[in-house]
């Protein structure tokens, strides 16, 4: 699939998901929200995919927000009376990019490398796991220009860093370092801005050492975990152990263990 405004490939299991319009700092537009569901969709049904990273063109910005073109627009269309359109679009507008990120069987990666403003940052708050480059900045800027924070942004963030905090970040639009998401646990890692690409592919190759069955029902634990009791999670974790063990991958991965060699998912797929 060819896109206008991403840039997509893969390589070893990898799917790299690329913003790209970087003379716009990656601003973020409703086509590349099309876009985004789009890409991660077709990741997601790549059985040679194993994970997916999510980036940004360049090392200035991630994304540095919306386009500030689709905020005038939508100012005048009201003035004007002009019927808008539609909030959703069957499901393949940015609307469906969080719940997406959630339910899908690949895990996801967001790699900062820059500024992630606005939807820049909360695009970012449904993937597994969020790393940062030391010169990253992120903001929930909403409030500095009379919006809403978006996209389950306020149901995520105080799920990864406590209500207290998320309200500081939001309420106040503050702009914090990569050294404070770290200190926060909003991200797992800080690398040199040259760097950061290579530590996301070496997160995501060590998942693709993993089960993808065993992956897939890890994150469904992980996330159901967020809003169940611990009866739910673990009457779950039964469920998903029974699976994984009468699985095909599960053997696999066990004689390549007692025949000292690594797992090969392909003569799974072939048999």
């Amino acid at each position: 699939m060819q896109f206008s405004t991403l840039l997509y490939d893969t390589a070893d299991g990898i799917a790299t998901v690329t913003l790209n319009r970087p003379d716009k700092m990656n601003s973020w537009n409703a086509t590349m929200g099309r876009e985004m569901v789009a890409a991660f969709r077709e990741a997601d049904q790549d059985p040679e995919v194993r994970a997916i990273i999510l980036t940004g063109a360049g090392e200035r910005a991630f994304c540095a927000g919306a386009d500030i073109g689709g905020f005038a627009e939508d100012i005048k269309a009201r003035e004007e009376h002009v019927p808008r359109r539609p909030v959703r679009d069957n499901g393949n507008d940015m609307l469906a990019f969080p719940n997406l990120v959630r339910t899908m069987s690949k895990p996801s990666i967001a790699a900062i490398n820059g500024y992630a403003l606005g939807i820049g940052i909360t695009m970012i708050l449904p993937c597994d796991i969020r790393i940062m480059s030391e010169n990253a900045k992120v903001g929930f800027i909403f409030a500095r220009v009379g919006l809403m924070a978006e996209l389950g942004s306020t149901y995520f963030l105080p799920r990864l860093i406590g209500a207290s905090r998320a309200a500081e970040m939001m309420l106040t639009g503050k702009q914090y370092t990569a050294q404070e998401c770290l200190a926060m646990g909003l991200v797992s890692a800080v690398t040199p801005v040259g760097s950061l690409l290579d530590k996301a592919r070496e997160i995501a190759h060590a998942i693709g050492e993993g089960s993808p069955l065993s992956i897939e029902m890890i994150r469904k634990a992980i996330f159901h975990g967020l809003d169940g009791t611990l009866e739910h999670a673990m009457e779950f974790e039964n469920f998903a152990l029974e699976r994984c063990s009468r699985s095909a991958e599960h053997k696999e991965y066990v004689s390549a263990f007692i025949e000292k060699r690594k797992p090969d998912l392909k003569r799974i797929r072939k048999g």
